[in-house]
């Protein structure tokens, strides 16, 4: 199921015509780390970022919490930190080093049968435009 649904958010990023290769990571805590490179953004101190997910352990059964922007000091357009983030928190299990800025957003609901990293990128997308 992850696969498949990974596949389907490979091919929704190339129909946008984004830079980059999606990709996705075995963590040795058993999550996958996935990573949509420019993405593009409006409103931030720059104008496209790389997006970087977790799908936990579990999944789908256990759901997204949180991603993280690279490269870190991702902040609004007037400089200013944007709302729940800091450049403090590192990607859980993530043996690699990476400068980042994390996004304490949370979903409000999952459905392990309905829901999908699609729709979890979707949630991200929408935290990040607009700008806040």
């Amino acid at each position: 199921m992850l696969e498949d649904q990974f596949e389907d958010l490979k091919k929704r990023i190339r129909e946008r015509k984004w830079g980059g290769e999606v990709t996705m990571t075995a963590m040795p805590n058993g999550g996958m780390l996935i990573r949509v490179p420019a993405v593009p953004v409006k409103g931030w101190n720059r104008t496209e970022a790389d997006v970087l997910f977790v799908a936990p352990p579990g999944y789908p059964s256990a759901q997204p919490d949180c991603f993280w922007v690279e490269p870190n000091n991702f902040r609004l357009e007037n400089g200013s930190t944007a709302q729940a983030s800091n450049d403090g928190n590192p990607i859980p299990g993530d043996p690699q080093p990476r400068s980042t800025t994390w996004f304490s957003w949370h979903l409000q609901k999952w459905n392990p049968n309905q829901d999908s990293l699609i729709g979890y990128f979707h949630t991200i997308l929408d935290r990040l435009m607009p700008a806040r």
